[in-house]
């Protein structure tokens, strides 16, 4: 028998204090995780944050989801943004799979929708006829340094075997390649002369100006709020132990030896032009929202990703901003730059199925946090 229980805002004190829950073979959610939920500000106390799914009194899987708000034809609704799915291999044909998702969906009244996805999960969300395409985000993967260590195991799952030999193949081919970077870094900064920089932890009344200026058509608009609890309840925590950690019993995000986000206050001439969000996981960047006036700035805000990027040893930038990627695209100081593609998909619920008039930034629905 499948029974799927829902766990709300509400619950996760009780679910926090259930050792019973944390000892089981596998993780349905982290602590971190569960516990961010619970400060989000868009969610309320009866608003699910994870489902259970029982076989005959067996947990056997699970599904994660995020709420937000979205404001779609000037109308603003709530929406959950589906973060996690799994359920396990042995449970293969018996729809568990596809009752967790009608059961997420009946418990949002059909608002619901997928920021990212597997192409696997993909085919299974199209067989449910619930969604229809949201955005197909076009952008940039722009490397600055070798990252074999990162992509090959990704293509050739074996050479995890041999890591440390290609982590010494990095360093090889790195130790010239900074020898070019630091040389380049010098014009960068002459090219931002005028320009300061703040680092903030939460954003004062300029950055909350620049924000609402610039947010015209964006589907989901932040607040200070929004961007208060980003900051302080990442999804993933840097673990520089990272081989001692319980890692292997969640399927998603839990630990990484360096994560971080950054909100950057652009400053030029005394005055603020610019807010860029920047999240760094290892050796990977990625530009989650941008605020800034594209007529004229643009260049000073890929000059502050790339000088930021060359000082933190960072080996890859991924950005879907159009008018940051056309001036990465045109920057001497990448190795090779190749497009990136971000598909989204939203129920047709919202009885909308043409998304032209609206924005979607890298960081909505769920991929700030992981």
């Amino acid at each position: 028998m499948i029974e799927i229980k829902k766990i709300c805002k509400k619950d996760v004190p009780a679910l926090f204090e259930d050792s019973d829950f944390w000892n089981h073979p596998f993780l349905s959610v982290s602590k971190h995780r569960l516990y961010a939920h619970s400060k989000n500000p868009n969610c309320g106390n009866d608003d699910v944050v994870l489902l259970l799914a029982y076989l005959n009194n067996e947990l056997v899987g699970y599904m994660g989801v995020f709420i937000d708000k979205i404001i779609l034809d000037n109308t603003e609704d709530k929406i959950g943004w589906l973060s996690t799915w799994w359920v396990h291999p042995k449970t293969k044909g018996s729809g568990i799979g596809r009752e967790i998702l009608d059961t997420m969906y009946s418990l949002n009244q059909g608002k619901i929708g997928i920021s990212q996805f597997t192409p696997s999960a993909k085919r299974v969300y199209d067989k449910s006829g619930y969604f229809v395409t949201l955005k197909e985000n076009h952008g940039i993967k722009a490397v600055l340094r070798s990252n074999l260590s990162f992509v090959v195991p990704k293509l050739l799952p074996w050479t995890s075997k041999i890591k440390k030999g290609i982590d010494t193949m990095d360093a090889v081919l790195n130790f010239g390649i900074n020898f070019k970077l630091n040389i380049q870094k010098s014009f960068i900064k002459r090219e931002l002369k005028n320009v300061t920089l703040e680092y903030l932890n939460i954003i004062d009344n300029e950055v909350l100006n620049i924000v609402n200026k610039f947010n015209k058509n964006h589907i989901s608009p932040k607040d200070a709020s929004f961007f208060e609890w980003l900051k302080a309840y990442f999804w993933v925590q840097e673990a520089p132990l990272l081989e001692l950690t319980n890692k292997n019993k969640y399927e998603f995000s839990i630990y990484d030896k360096s994560f971080n986000v950054y909100y950057i206050k652009v400053i030029e001439n005394k005055a603020c032009i610019g807010f860029l969000v920047l999240q760094k996981r290892n050796h990977v960047a990625k530009l989650l929202f941008s605020y800034y006036d594209t007529t004229k700035d643009s260049k000073v805000m890929a000059n502050i990703i790339k000088l930021q990027s060359i000082v933190q040893d960072t080996r890859e930038i991924i950005c879907y901003d159009e008018s940051i990627c056309n001036e990465l695209r045109k920057s001497n100081v990448f190795l090779y730059k190749t497009k990136k593609d971000k598909h989204s998909i939203i129920s047709k619920t919202f009885g909308k199925d043409n998304f032209d008039d609206i924005t979607m930034n890298f960081g909505d629905g769920d991929c700030s946090f992981a």
